[in-house]
């Protein structure tokens, strides 16, 4: 099994999405997503589980305070979307006994050791060295060479569920919107598969002609399947019943959770934001109701309207109004 990334993770790249997952998305491990929400049925959870493919050894599993027969499995993102994974690729019949290999290579670490051993001196000082925390280099003693990091990864590195090849997906896909994706590759010198990670929108025109010859190379002489992260995430936290979990993952915060409530309850018509220069935003809500019949009579008399004026109302308090009247008039030229 192989990783292919276009040289994407490096060791500093590394340490930096690593800090960056957490920071955007600390709660991503709390279990809050219930096996029901996400449209699998429990004895199916209860197969997959028997054959090794959760993606925990144990799973949380609370008794209903009402029935108490009734058992709830909660799940946090990585086990929900890697649910989601085996979901899609059961669609292509693909066996059990692969499926838990992929597991494996997804909650593996990449390989730092080989992606540096890939890269020039030159490229590890202006591209590695250069993005590593002061404190780590402090702490060793300055990293002067590649072969001093490379001897120091089983030292630095530790096991991590945001560090897996399923946390560099995430990343991918939520922060640095490059659209990876796992690629399950038959090798034709043998009925394996080879499991491939692809960073698919790097910014980085070398790294776009590294995949360009990879995908060119794959589609000529291999058969794999191309399973896009962003769609199974999107399936993931689109779908009505939990999209409260958005909230409580910190994928919105409250000024986007105001905006977005409001839009799906359709209590508005017309949104309008302004940013000011302190960052701070301004959210107006608007909306229209027609008035008719006899109520619009005494609107009218009330407010002293005319044809299609415009009439503002202010509510100060229970005993203060302000009412502002506006007209448009076209002088047409003589």
């Amino acid at each position: 099994m192989q990783i292919y990334k276009n040289n994407f993770i490096t060791f500093g790249v590394y340490n930096k999405f690593n800090m960056e997952l957490k920071n955007y998305f600390p709660y991503l491990l709390e279990k809050k997503i219930l096996l029901s929400e996400i449209g699998i049925h429990p004895r199916t959870h209860i197969a997959w589980k028997e054959e090794g493919l959760t993606f925990y050894e144990k799973v949380n599993i609370v008794l209903g305070e009402k029935v108490k027969k009734r058992k709830w499995v909660y799940l946090d993102v990585f086990e929900a979307l890697w649910l989601l994974i085996i979901v899609e690729l059961r669609k292509f019949n693909l066996d059990l006994k692969t499926i838990k290999k992929l597991k494996e290579f997804i909650k593996e670490q990449p390989d730092l050791k080989s992606a540096l051993e890939k890269i020039s001196e030159e490229d590890f000082q202006n591209k590695v060295v250069s993005q590593l925390p002061k404190e780590m280099l402090e702490s060793v003693g300055g990293f002067t060479s590649r072969e001093k990091v490379i001897k120091s990864l089983s030292t630095l590195l530790y096991q991590d569920t945001f560090l897996s090849n399923l946390g560099v997906l995430i990343y991918g896909a939520l922060i640095t919107e490059t659209s990876p994706s796992i690629i399950i590759k038959i090798n034709k010198d043998a009925d394996v598969f080879e499991f491939i990670i692809a960073i698919n929108n790097s910014t980085e025109a070398n790294l776009k002609e590294d995949l360009y010859q990879f995908y060119t190379k794959t589609c000529s002489e291999s058969t794999f399947i191309n399973l896009p992260i962003v769609t199974v995430l999107e399936k993931l936290f689109e779908n009505e019943k939990i999209i409260n979990r958005c909230y409580e993952y910190g994928f919105f915060n409250n000024q986007e959770k105001q905006l977005l409530e409001a839009v799906r309850n359709k209590e508005c018509e017309e949104i309008k934001i302004a940013k000011h220069p302190s960052g701070d935003y301004t959210v107006n809500f608007s909306d229209t109701k027609e008035i008719s019949g006899e109520e619009a009579k005494k609107i009218r008399k009330t407010l002293g309207l005319k044809m299609y004026d415009r009439v503002e109302v202010i509510y100060r308090n229970e005993s203060h109004l302000v009412i502002k009247n506006s007209n448009k008039k076209v002088i047409k030229r003589e």
